[in-house]
């Protein structure tokens, strides 16, 4: 079992986000925080945002929130984000001639950024206990935290 407060540690290296998002913002994350919804099997990340724009030296602040399912890609051995879904995004004082763009910026980060999302990479020697291979079989999303699904590989 990992704990909401322990993926939160975890995501906050493969979410913090510094990348320039349809041509005029420069979109930095931080301070990621999970939150668990069981009954949908989903998680959802509660991020604060900085948008830095041509038309002033002073970023933008707000939040955002995105949601997923989980899903494991055994070539990769990789975690991924399913089904993203951008659930609030919030910029605090944006000006009117900034609206426009921002309006169009959740799209974006949905489209370009978020689509199969690498939440983590699995080395090989984390899926070995004991001299016996495991295969992760998938997630599930409790109360307490994610409980990862293994095999013994045969």
């Amino acid at each position: 079992l990992i704990p909401a407060d322990k993926l939160s540690e975890l995501l906050a290296r493969r979410l913090t986000l510094d990348r320039k998002v349809l041509d005029v913002f420069q979109v930095r994350t931080g301070r990621p925080l999970v939150i668990l919804h069981p009954p949908a099997q989903r998680l959802r990340v509660d991020l604060d945002l900085s948008l830095s724009h041509p038309f002033s030296s002073r970023p933008l602040q707000g939040q955002a929130a995105i949601s997923g399912g989980l899903a494991f890609d055994a070539a990769t051995l990789t975690v991924m984000l399913t089904d993203p879904k951008i659930e609030k995004l919030a910029i605090d004082s944006a000006p009117a001639a900034l609206r426009g763009p921002l309006s169009r910026l959740g799209s974006a980060l949905r489209c370009e950024l978020l689509p199969s999302y690498p939440l983590a990479k699995l080395e090989p020697d984390q899926l070995t206990f004991l001299g016996q291979e495991y295969r992760v079989l998938g997630f599930d999303i409790v109360p307490q935290g994610l409980k990862v699904i293994l095999r013994a590989k045969h």
